[in-house]
């Protein structure tokens, strides 16, 4: 955005705010849920700029030719990462424009950012989580009733206006805040002050969010969101050899595996103070040499560099800060196992891993040109050091030096693909994605201590013990995937225990909204009698005339027994599972004498 550019977008914008428009409605007592960590949203601000997040389109894939040949895999790579990197319009910014007639931004004058900065983060997972699980009801909660696709979809929509209503941002301070996006600081040249803009319309959007999910990602995980809740307790049982139940779908923590336009980017941030990157080489004799020794990328590489706004893609937070793309994972489900692409920054882009850069990515130009990458598309490198292989890259003879180096002993060896800035540690700079996060989720592994029993699974154990975790980590040693691959599951992010605290707080919610009718029903007096009669015209069918239960409900020789009248109470007022609410069929009075029965026909709690 040139100079002149940002000024008439500062111009209308502030046109809106001095014209006197109201704010937009309050919602008052409204929930704010900021990201987790330092230096992600604070609140609904970049979601409002960036509207509804632009979705991935994803690619036919073969998985067998991506197994065997490496120029393939590296060419589908370059394509995920030009869409991925594509830059879209700030769509929420538009939208705020057409809503208010005084706002007229000229074609081309929308801010731009990178398509993944458009995605959704723990946040917005979280907020939308909420919204639509509040939408369900008592009944629809006690149920755990799945979100339609419909739903899920307007929900979406309703983030992107949530900064609407909230008290912090009212209208008027939105579009003061973007007018000062739109102004760059006096006396830059203009390709200077255009990049000033752009990445302050950057870091407003998305901060420096550790992982971002695209539009598919989100959705699958909100649909799933019982499945994720629900296996959770049993995650242990799930052990380094476990066998998939259902040969289509390799994961016990969803329904069904994620579909193929799925993508989760990881970006490594580092904030600009002045000190410059560490800045490591990877030709053929770096690596040789690294990862002949303790396969360490170590913290100061080979050399500090101090690249400008003009060399790596770059944000300016809220407070002033600025921070650098050091590097960003990109996993896609485009293939069943994931297509694993990475790319980081270097001061010597276009020899080895960026030395078969598309021209497109050249002709696009802009700072992703100085990004190097490598990929992974299995766990074995089915065409290392194949007859071929190198003249696959006679154009590249630096990388095909590159690939020699990280290659195995021959086809079927393990892959490699490591990048400095995000993998840390002794051993990790031999290590590969796929092998990494083929634990996502898991929660034992081996038997470390003798006892007969899998141990809890630790994540540094997959690069340090060669002996259990063979060729650092690299080697298929699962084929239940419990998150399909996902570590942002229960670390990091940990959008399952995100999803489990927020229903437990609802839970809670829910069982002080009857505390009334509970503390009302147990001064009655019950009528067992009656009870049973309540009891075979309403339960029997699922329970059993005998209350022995069967395949739609429960013993409750089994449960009553080890129940407090209370509890007993809850559950017959609020439902659970497959049980119907049955405090909206009942009154008190019924509900005491069927408390009642089962009583006289259970028992009751044992001291």
């Amino acid at each position: 955005m040139t100079t002149a550019r940002a000024t008439a977008l500062a111009t209308l914008v502030a046109s809106v705010a001095l014209a006197g428009c109201t704010g937009a409605g309050s919602d008052g007592g409204a929930r704010e849920f900021p990201a987790v960590g330092a230096g992600g949203k604070a609140d609904v601000l970049g979601r409002k700029l960036a509207g509804v997040a632009a979705p991935y389109e994803a690619a036919e894939l073969d998985d067998e030719v991506l197994r065997t040949d490496q120029l393939q895999r590296r060419t589908a790579a370059w394509a995920t990462a030009l869409k991925v990197l594509e830059e879209v319009p700030l769509l929420g910014l538009a939208d705020s424009a057409a809503a208010h007639e005084e706002l007229r931004l000229p074609e081309g004058e929308v801010p731009r950012v990178p398509r993944f900065e458009t995605w959704y983060g723990i946040d917005d997972v979280k907020r939308v989580f909420v919204h639509l699980y509040e939408g369900l009801g008592a009944s629809g909660r006690a149920a755990r009733e799945a979100f339609g696709a419909a739903a899920i979809e307007d929900a979406l929509r309703w983030n992107a206006d949530a900064l609407d209503r909230s008290d912090r941002w009212p209208l008027e301070r939105y579009l003061d805040f973007v007018q000062k996006l739109g102004v760059c600081t006096p006396g830059l040249a203009p390709d200077e002050c255009a990049r000033e803009v752009a990445a302050s319309f950057g870091g407003a959007v998305s901060g420096n969010a550790r992982i971002l999910y695209s539009p598919a990602t989100v959705k699958h995980l909100l649909a799933n969101y019982a499945k994720v809740v629900d296996c959770l307790g049993g995650l242990d049982a799930v052990k380094l050899d476990a066998e998939p139940v259902d040969a289509a779908n390799f994961s016990v923590c969803f329904g069904e595996e994620l579909p193929r336009d799925a993508v989760l980017v990881k970006a490594q941030w580092v904030r600009d103070l002045g000190e410059g990157l560490p800045t490591w080489d990877t030709d053929a004799a770096a690596l040789a040499r690294r990862l002949g020794n303790s396969a360490d990328w170590g913290d100061e590489g080979d050399r500090r560099s101090r690249p400008g706004a003009d060399a790596i893609y770059s944000i300016r937070l809220r407070d002033g800060s600025v921070f650098r793309l050091a590097g960003l994972h990109i996993m896609t489900k485009e293939l069943r196992h994931w297509q694993w692409t990475t790319l980081w920054w270097s001061d010597k882009p276009d020899s080895d891993f960026g030395a078969d850069r598309p021209a497109v990515m050249k002709d696009r130009g802009g700072v992703f040109v100085n990004y190097k990458m490598c990929t992974v598309a299995w766990y074995g490198e089915d065409d290392a050091l194949a007859p071929d292989a190198p003249g696959r890259f006679d154009g590249a003879p630096s990388l095909a030096a590159a690939l020699r180096a990280v290659a195995g002993a021959g086809p079927g060896a393990p892959t490699w693909c490591s990048n400095p800035y995000l993998e840390h540690g002794r051993g990790n700079a031999r290590s590969n994605c796929i092998g990494c996060h083929q634990h996502g989720g898991a929660t034992v592994a081996h038997d470390l201590d003798g006892d007969g029993k899998p141990d809890p699974f630790i994540l540094e154990k997959v690069i340090a013990d060669e002996a259990r975790f063979p060729d650092s980590g690299r080697r298929q040693l699962r084929k239940v995937f419990p998150a399909d691959y996902l570590y942002s599951f229960s670390r990091v992010d940990d959008f399952a225990h995100v999803m489990q605290s927020e229903i437990g707080y609802f839970e809670g919610a829910d069982a002080d909204a009857v505390r009334p009718r509970v503390t009302h029903t147990l001064g009655l007096t019950g009528d067992a009698a009656a009870g049973a009669a309540l009891y075979a015209d309403n339960c029997a069918r699922c329970h059993g005339v005998n209350g022995l239960g069967g395949g739609r409900a429960p013993s409750l020789a089994d449960r009553v027994p080890m129940r407090e009248d209370d509890a007993l109470l809850r559950t017959l007022l609020q439902g659970k599972g497959d049980m119907p609410r049955w405090g909206d069929r009942f009154e008190d009075q019924a509900l005491a004498d069927l408390l009642a029965h089962l009583r006289a026909r259970f028992g009751r709690p044992q001291p």
